[in-house]
């Protein structure tokens, strides 16, 4: 009888030809893909190029923008300060500022951590907007908004007294094992995969720019093994308390993100099908993809 890794190993192959027939026909330039087995990162590959004009090739630790998987982390590494008793879930985000986030309104003084992870904060997911406004009580309803935690971010820096990537770096990341990691474009043009757009069939390398700020809610850069590094640590804590992963892994809210009904725990979607459950988060910066 095969062990469980010689089980795994065999499946590779299978699971190769199924990402490379699935990128020819959805057309897709370069992926990188980390497979988890008994709480280890049991294998990790880069497919295609990082970029279509010098056909530079994906490695297993090609540097990508997750985009919005930076939401977890965000809300794992605000546990910790809550674990440190230097955060309450409960207390309003107002009352750690002094130069206010949102908008003055009746709702403002209500936004928790809970709230935000939660995304029932009521505030938007544009976040090009200039003016944060409180467009539901909060609590009240289901509403995704990255908006959240950008608000979340300066919260952390206020009460860390650190600018937001310096404290994830040295805190999360330096724990996890998360070197490739961070919420600048910090690995540079010959390392970091390009986005794509395409026009008029062909695969078109965006353009590189460094990120001047970092933004908790859609700016985060990182590679497969380190995210699921950080899957692994969700799985099995060995840094944060037990019980406040298992509030993160907890259904804290149901809604909806467009007609599909969707549960929430604290910083991280939920999906139950049958006895097994999962947890889960998209990223999505129209010219990168990560899930």
């Amino acid at each position: 009888t095969p062990t469980p890794e010689v089980s795994m190993a065999r499946k590779i192959p299978e699971l190769d030809r199924l990402i490379r027939a699935q990128m020819a026909r959805n057309n897709i330039p370069g992926l990188a893909v980390a497979l988890i087995h008994d709480d280890k990162v049991f294998w990790s590959a880069g497919y295609g190029v990082a970029n279509s004009f010098t056909r530079r090739i994906v490695l297993a630790d090609t540097p990508f923008e997750a985009a919005s998987i930076g939401q977890p982390l965000t809300a794992y590494a605000a546990l910790e300060l809550v674990q440190d008793g230097k955060l309450d879930l409960h207390k309003p985000l107002s009352s750690y500022l002094t130069k206010q986030f949102v908008a003055r309104s009746p709702y403002r003084d209500q936004i928790t951590a809970w709230h935000v992870m939660t995304h029932t904060s009521g505030l938007s997911n544009n976040l090009r907007e200039f003016t944060h406004e409180v467009a539901f009580k909060p609590g009240s309803r289901f509403s995704y908004s990255g908006v959240g935690f950008m608000y979340l971010q300066r919260v952390i820096e206020s009460i860390t007294h650190r600018p937001f990537n310096d404290f994830m770096t040295q805190t999360v990341f330096a724990q996890l094992g998360m070197g490739s990691t961070s919420y600048f474009r910090s690995f540079g043009d010959v390392r970091i995969a390009r986005g794509h757009v395409y026009l008029l069939g062909f695969a078109l390398p965006m353009p590189f720019a460094p990120i001047a700020q970092p933004n908790a809610a859609n700016l985060l850069c990182s590679t497969a093994p380190d995210l699921a590094k950080f899957a692994v640590e969700l799985m099995n804590p060995h840094f944060l308390d037990r019980n406040l992963v298992g509030q993160m892994l907890t259904d804290q809210v149901q809604g909806n993100i467009g007609k599909e009904q969707v549960s929430w725990g604290l910083g991280i979607g939920l999906h139950h099908t049958g006895k097994s459950a999962c947890f889960w988060q998209w990223g999505d910066n129209l010219d990168f993809e990560s899930y």
